[in-house]
Parts: structure tokens; sequence; C-alpha cells
């Protein structure tokens, strides 16, 4: 139906504006929403079509169709990221990109982004895969719903043969009224659980979690079963015109409070949007072509663009990231330029790939199970040579034997240098230099689990001893340098939480110190420990006199631990070989003040008191950290 193509394209282009940051468009992620509660709609509408015809679901033709339909023009982009990763990565985003390939081909990339906390969030180097979230939902949603509904069909008709009322008619009526109502329960503990699990610190749960968002492809699952009972068709039909109306008249009302997305999105926002879209969907299909709204929304190009969408969305993000990268702001010239080559891109994939592997008789259920599985070894064997293994081919070419590379340079540490390896990496290359990353946000080179918000679990952070291994055996780097703050936040040990006030967290803390440095040292390279630098004043926008997180607090309030910190790690580095210390605040500090005035020709160089965010001053300031990594490493 052209009009629902229509609203793809919508669906569409409000996501790739998100992400180009167009001015107005910061509520854009919401075309997912969109394509969710159609997705739901279509596929349920096949299935119940299946059942009303044969009685029956063939989950190995649905599964089929699915593959068909997603798995092409999938793999063509993966092994586009693959190729990109492969030969033009920075060496820092290598490890990163090839997890989330593993994640990505195993459609559960949503579980394994969640992790990070990074889809409404700089973490830095943003993964050319971020935007899989979404199709991993959906992936689950298609393996998981086609079940339920044939569960659902079994226990339909077990009543209907105990009631002796066992006609084709009366089994699949009485389907359709358990299934309403198995949906409606569903749509409810979805839209509970979003609630409930939503953190303000760690949004990324709620809004990645397929059991959270599961309600939006389940109210267009609900559409569907119910437009199967004659009755209620025949009401609908009759005001289908308003039904439509009154969903655009919902999601454009919502959309300007939607920016970010804010906390309302999460109590009820992305219910009531989601509502509208699904009144919007089933006004379009019972008007049968007939109307403004599906003249408009069916109009050849825009209808061929929903078409063409799955193309669009799957490339438009590694597109941006290649394109656009990290800066600020919206830069149209850039934006359009995302836009063009996504469209010609998703034309090709269409034309070329797409199509001609849907209309292809060839493909049988065995013959594309045998397909998936063996497309699925070969692009997990390709991804390994990205970043799982020290034999990678790739990498032997930057180090030949296992002598170091003095010309790479591993950073270890927290979102501070994450966020900075961008430039850290560009003001590398004119002294020769590379830059490898082993940091994670809100994390300690240490790997200590750290209690950072009460009533919350702890952030795990043993996973990042893990990290920096690979990265050692992977790279051999000549250097190592340590960035992180969160040497100050508290601790668990034996269940009870201790800080910097007290002396046993001192002693621990040394001791940690000791290990994770022999670690980093262990095959030869030298360790560069960055002074932990002062807070700057933008830690005011976060941490006023009536809220402020303790962790915040004791950075801008208690200098005492920073100095105690930063005097172990100098006394550390007298009494070990390959161990220096550098300082960075005075590059950017203008005072001597804690919080420190960071403020130049009235802009902030970090706007949150602790990440870079002034992008005049930053290749400057990675200029000058470089040169002075590269003095303590060679002095």
């Amino acid at each position: 139906m052209a009009a629902l193509d229509g609203i793809r394209t919508i669906a569409v282009f409000l996501v790739i504006l998100f992400h180009v940051s167009a001015p107005r468009a910061a509520a854009g992620f919401i075309g997912v929403d969109i394509f969710f509660v159609l997705s739901g709609y279509l596929i349920t509408a096949g299935l119940m079509r299946e059942t009303q015809r044969k009685g029956r679901i063939s989950l190995g033709g649905f599964w089929l169709r699915r593959f068909k339909r997603l798995m092409p023009a999938a793999l063509l982009t993966l092994a586009a990221v693959t190729v990109w990763m492969l030969w033009i990565a920075p060496l820092y985003q290598i490890r990163s990109v090839s997890t989330d390939l593993w994640w990505t081909l195993l459609y559960v990339a949503n579980w394994h982004l969640m992790a990070a906390n990074s889809y409404f969030s700089d973490t830095g180097a943003a993964s050319p895969l971020l935007h899989m979230w979404s199709l991993a939902v959906e992936e689950q949603f298609y393996v998981a719903w086609p079940l339920i509904l044939l569960a659902t069909l079994g226990v339909a008709l077990l009543i209907t043969r105990r009631r002796r009322q066992s006609t084709p008619e009366g089994h699949v009526k009485l389907f359709g009224h358990v299934a309403g109502w198995l949906t409606v329960v569903l749509i409810i503990a979805s839209a509970v659980t979003l609630y409930a699990v939503y953190d303000p610190a760690f949004p990324d749960r709620a809004y990645m979690g397929t059991d959270a968002k599961a309600f939006e492809p389940l109210l267009g699952a609900l559409a569907a079963i119910l437009l199967t009972n004659p009755g209620i068709k025949q009401w609908l039909t009759r005001h289908h015109r308003l039904l439509g109306w009154i969903g655009v008249g919902v999601m454009l009302a919502l959309f300007p409070f939607l920016d970010g997305p804010p906390a309302l999105y999460y109590q009820w926002g992305a219910l009531a949007f989601s509502v509208g879209a699904l009144f919007l969907i089933v006004g379009l299909v019972l008007a049968q072509g007939q109307g403004l709204l599906a003249r408009v929304l069916g109009w050849e190009p825009i209808a061929y663009l929903g078409r063409i969408s799955y193309g669009l969305y799957l490339w438009h993000w590694p597109l941006a990231i290649w394109i656009i990268g990290d800066r600020e702001g919206f830069r149209w010239i850039r934006a359009l330029a995302v836009v063009v080559l996504t469209v010609a891109a998703a034309a090709a994939s269409y034309h070329l790939v797409e199509m001609p592997v849907r209309t292809w008789k060839w493909f049988t259920a065995k013959r594309s199970a045998v397909l998936a599985v063996v497309l699925l070894v070969t692009m997990l064997v390709a991804v390994s040579f990205g970043g799982g293994t020290p034999l990678s081919p790739v990498l032997q070419k930057l180090r030949p034997g296992d002598t170091l590379n003095r010309n790479i340079v591993l950073m270890v540490g927290d979102s501070v240098p994450q966020r900075f390896n961008p430039e850290l990496e560009k003001a590398a290359a004119g002294r020769g230099l590379r830059i490898a990353s082993a940091t994670a946000g809100g994390c300690a080179p240490s790997g200590i689990d750290i209690p950072l918000y009460v009533g919350k679990p702890d952030v795990v952070c043993s996973g990042v001893i893990g990290f920096q291994t690979q990265a050692l055996e992977q790279f051999h780097p000549g250097t190592v340098v340590w960035w992180s703050r969160y040497e100050l936040a508290d601790m668990r040990v034996d269940g009870e939480i201790i800080g910097p006030e007290t002396e046993r967290f001192w002693k621990i803390t040394a001791d940690n110190l000791q290990v994770a440095a022999d670690r980093l040292r262990s095959d030869g390279a030298t360790l560069v420990m960055v002074a932990t630098d002062r807070i700057g004043v933008g830690v005011y926008a976060a941490c006023t006199p009536e809220d402020c997180h303790p962790f915040l607090d004791r950075l801008a309030h208690h200098d005492e631990y920073r100095q105690r910190w930063n005097a172990m790690v100098q006394a550390f580095a007298k009494d070990n070989d390959r161990v220096t210390v550098i300082g960075v605040d005075d590059l950017y500090c203008t005072d001597d003040g804690v919080p420190c005035d960071d403020e130049h020709d009235g802009v902030l160089t970090r706007k949150d008191g602790s990440h870079f965010s002034d992008e005049k001053l930053m290749p400057g300031i990675a200029e000058a950290i470089i040169e002075r990594v590269f003095e303590a490493a060679n002095g």
C-alpha cells in the first residue's frame, strides 16, 4: 500500500534528520517508534491472513520471507563497515567496532549497545553500527511473536475441541479473541516495563530493551488482530478519516515535547505517540488510497523512498559517521552529502540486491537456512580479522614480529580520553604516532567495579582488564597513557562501600595501582600517567547546591582527595621503572581554583566541567598533550 510506504518515508527521514543534528529535529529518533508500530501491524496482518486461509501458521515460510527481506541489505552494509574497519578505521575504534559487528550479526546488538549507554550521549568515536539496535529489537520480535501466536492458535484449538465446536471458523474466531486479549496484556506489561526500568543516568536500558519497546510493535499487532473482526472493522472504516487525522494531530502535538528524549517519553509519551501512529496507520489502511492523507503519502516520489527505507536506515548512520564524524552542531553541506549518498546507496541496494533476492525462486527454507549459516560464519571470520586476535593479518602489518610498536600509543581510562580520542589521533599523526584505545566510560584502568549511584547496581568495570589485555596483545604499544579520575570514586569491599575519607581506601587504591601498572607495562611499554586534572566551572550546571551527585561534589569541593591521588602517582613513578607523570590542566585552566576557570573568549573549554567541548581549542590542546606524552615516553 503506497500510503504506508509514505509513512516509512516520514519515519526514516525523521531519524536521518536527528542523526545529522538538523535544527528542530531533536525528537527525530521517534521515527523508530513509527517503524516499530508499522512493522508490528504488517507482519501480524500477514500471519492473521494465513491463519484465516489455512488455519495454521507456517513458521518456516514466515522466517524465510523475513530472511529474504532483511538479510541481503544488512549483510551488504555490514560488509562495507567491515572493510572500513579493516583498512580505514583508527586503531582506537577497531576493538569496539569488531565487537559491535559480532553482536549485530547475531541480532542482539541492542543488549550489547545499551551496556555502553551511548545512544543519547557522546562517547567519542561513535560506532557506525549504533543504529543496529532497532533492527535487533525487530528481529527478536519476529522470532518470538509468531511463536506466541502459534501457541495461542494451539490453545484456541484445544478449547474449541473441548467445547465440541471444532469448526475452522470457530477455531479462528476464538483464536482472534484470545490473541487480542493476550496482546493487550503484553502491551500493558511492556509499557510498564519502559517506565519501570527508566533511569535518567542510564536511559539506554529502557530505550533499547526489547521488553521495554515491545509494546510498539504489539500495538500494530493489536490493530491487525482487531481488523479481522468484521464488526470492529466496519465501525473503524466509517471513521477512518477521523482516525487518521487524530493520529496526525497526536504526533504533531507531542513531537515538540520529546526532544532528548525527556522523562516524559518514558512515562507516557512513547505510548501516546505510538497510539497516534497506530491511528494514522489504521486510517490509511481503511482509506484504501482515498482521501488527502492517503494521496499525499502515497504520492510516488514519497512512496518510492518508503520502499527503499530499509536501505536508507541501514546506510545513513555509517555515512553520517564517516562524513560528519563527531563534530557538534548542524553542518548542512555535510548533512546534504549524507542524505544524497544514503539515497544512492539505498536505491542501488534495493534494485541490485534486495529485489533480485526476494524474487529469486532458488531460495527455499532449507537452502536459506544453509545460506544463512554460511554467510554468518563468513562474516564472523571476516570480523575476527579486524580485532579479535593478535594474529590479525592487518595488524601484523603494523608490527612485524613481537617487538614493541613505538609508534602506537594505547589510551586507558574513562570517558574523558575516550571522547577526546579523535582529536588525539589527529595530533598524534603529526608525530607519526597512532592512537589505540582500551578506555571505558565511568571506569578507572584498574577495572574495579564502582558503586556510583545510590540504590543502583555497581558500574561494572571488570571487563576493562580484558579490553586492556586484548589491546596489549594486539597492538604491542610502546606507550600506554593512563588518564582517569574514577580512582577517586567509592569502592565496594566485602560488601562495604568505602571512600577516600578512610585510610583503608588509600591502601587498597595503592595496591590496585601497582597491579594495574604492572599489567600495563608487562610487555615492556612505558606508562605515562596523566595527573588527574581539576574539574571545570562547567560542573555547576549539573552540580547545584540543591542537587549534586556525590562524585561530582567530591571533585568540586574536596580537592584534597585529587591532590593525594596525584601525590601517590608521583611517588609511584619515582619508585618504578618506565612510569612517568604529566600534567595537563594548565593547558586550559586559567586560574588555580577548584573548580578551575577554563573559559576562553567567552566559551568554556569543558562545558560540563569534564569533557572537552570547545572545538576551536581542542586541536591545540590535543597537540600539546601528545607532545608531553611523547617527551615523557622518550625522555
